[in-house]
């Protein structure tokens, strides 16, 4: 007999993971710690070469915002978890920790490819998971409820390819302009209004 779990500890887990990773990406932004004497002087343009860390980590957080409602909706039609959809989730939740520590990097550094090309292979995993991890539950009807709209899931699934989506174009323009690839997140909310609608 195939042991289901309950929903609600790794919607617990998966909450408290999300949240840790959206509040620690905070840390990757140094904050300027210049002589008290010379604070008046340099403290503006060393906040201002900040400016990347601050727009990498905007991004960041919107990105984890995106991941974690998609997959609060994912899971509003699981009655119970399978081994499978369990260790979706737990490899899911190993590359959502990690974004932090890519976003840090590509903060630090906009302008090598390396380095933002980093960003977008993380957020591209976790795209992927994710439509995954939502086209596992939209087949498995043993775990679902019996109410489960089908088509409102075939919908989400189309819409959980955006981000991945992004992540890919942008990962091929970082080999082009590195720091620019940075902005073709931007246009995820406008692409999101119009599939919406």
């Amino acid at each position: 007999m195939e042991c289901h779990l309950s929903k609600n500890r790794l919607e617990t887990l998966v909450d408290g993971i999300f949240a840790i990773a959206m509040t620690i990406l905070v840390l990757g932004i140094t904050p300027p710690k210049p002589d008290v004497s010379q604070a008046q002087a340099v403290l503006t343009s060393q906040i201002f070469n900040l400016i990347p860390q601050f727009f990498l980590f905007g991004i960041a957080f919107l990105i984890l915002s995106s991941f974690w409602l998609n997959h609060h909706r994912h899971f509003h039609f699981v009655r119970a978890v399978d081994p499978r959809l369990l260790w979706i989730n737990i490899f899911l939740l190993i590359f959502i920790v990690l974004i932090p520590f890519s976003t840090d990097v590509g903060g630090d550094y906009p302008g090598v490819q390396t380095a933002v090309l980093l960003f977008h292979i993380n957020i591209l995993i976790v795209g992927i998971i994710l439509s995954y991890h939502l086209y596992y539950i939209s087949q498995s009807e043993h775990l679902c409820d019996t109410q489960t709209d089908k088509e409102f899931l075939r919908v989400q699934f189309n819409h959980s390819l955006l981000l991945p989506g992004m992540a890919f174009t942008a990962g091929i323009f970082s080999f082009i302009y590195p720091s620019a690839s940075l902005l073709v997140y931007l246009v995820v909310p406008v692409i999101g209004y119009f599939l919406h609608w």
